[in-house]
């Protein structure tokens, strides 16, 4: 193990983190996927990870850019758009710091997993005062501690932090605030079919929302401030580079595949902690037959160990575990 995945479980060992985020979480747990994002596999040994689902849950209905912000803060869509997620999950607090920093221990990480050598890791995530402590939000993996435990894992150096009062000066922020009830381009409606001209144009609502963007970014590009540096290049560059045109429109493709394709699992909305809960947890599936049947087989495999430990059939019933048991059933012949 790597440094970072040490120091990692540990954290999850004392109880130092909680995921907000589903598939974070389910990937803590032991949770892994194949080579589609859809071919979720389960754990033969359950990992010990806290899910809460009241984070999201609470936040009230906010946009960035036209864009649900409850769904930015989801890993299918923070993955990589760091400096933009915190800059919108930021619109729900009064007071904040917006820390920028390399990563060191999970740079490291990153080298020995790809093979690929990697100096630097840059990254985003939002610091704010909770019960006391300084307490980090990380919209990339997915969850929430406090900044000792974040630095005990991460090792972050090279930091460079921007005050809620520096950057609640700066004109696209205050711009974005003033956006945070907008929605944007309804999905599907972006363009319209002129019969008369044989042609498409987009819809009233979509040049609004274009032109929205357009003066955002803009205002991003002209950004400058000769006393912070970091501030001025965190706009100019950072941010503008993570929600410009191009990304919004890559988000706005990735909801419209999820409602075309119909996802199959929803994010929980009660508190789970896998060792409790991860085996009787279906909401993650995989559409690989193969994926499915060794699913089936781990999921036994623990109520047959449950048994074994307390030489009784003392596990609990379900639909589930029936349903198991029926499967294996059915395929048994195939692994004789």
């Amino acid at each position: 193990m790597t440094t970072f995945e040490q120091n990692l479980e540990k954290a999850k060992n004392d109880e130092k983190i909680v995921y907000y985020d589903y598939l974070s979480y389910k990937r803590a747990a032991g949770w892994w996927t194949g080579f589609m994002n859809d071919d979720w596999h389960r754990p033969t040994v359950i990992k010990k990870a806290k899910y809460n689902a009241q984070f999201l849950q609470k936040l009230p209905q906010y946009y960035f850019l036209g864009f649900p912000i409850k769904e930015l803060l989801k890993c299918s869509y923070s993955n990589g758009y760091c400096h933009a997620c915190v800059v919108a999950l930021s619109l729900y607090f009064q007071d904040f710091e917006i820390v920028t920093c390399n990563l060191q221990n999970y740079a490291d990480h990153y080298t020995v997993k790809s093979g690929e050598k990697t100096e630097e890791y840059e990254h985003t995530f939002l610091l704010i005062e909770l019960d006391g402590k300084k307490t980090v939000i990380d919209s990339t993996f997915g969850f929430i501690t406090d900044f000792e435990s974040y630095k005990e894992i991460f090792n972050p150096n090279n930091i460079r932090i921007i005050t809620s009062g520096q950057l609640k000066e700066v004109k696209p922020y205050q711009y974005i605030k003033s956006l945070k009830l907008y929605k944007g381009s309804p999905l599907g409606l972006n363009e319209v079919y002129d019969e008369e001209k044989k042609e498409w144009h987009a819809t009233e609502e979509e040049q609004k929302y274009q032109k929205i963007l357009k003066e955002y970014m803009n205002m991003c590009r002209n950004y400058s401030n000769d006393q912070n540096t970091h501030l001025s290049d965190f706009i100019k560059i950072c941010l503008l580079n993570t929600s410009n045109s191009s990304c919004l429109e890559n988000w706005r493709d990735h909801l419209e595949f999820k409602k075309i394709h119909n996802t199959k699992f929803e994010y929980p909305t009660v508190n789970l902690s896998s060792l409790e809960d991860d085996e009787f947890d279906e909401n993650l599936y995989s559409d690989c037959e193969d994926t499915i049947i060794k699913n089936e087989i781990t999921l036994l495999s623990y109520h047959i160990q449950e048994n074994n430990e307390d030489n009784s059939p003392s596990y609990r019933e379900s639909n589930l575990k029936i349903r198991v048991r029926s499967f294996i059933n059915k395929i048994k012949s195939q692994f004789i």
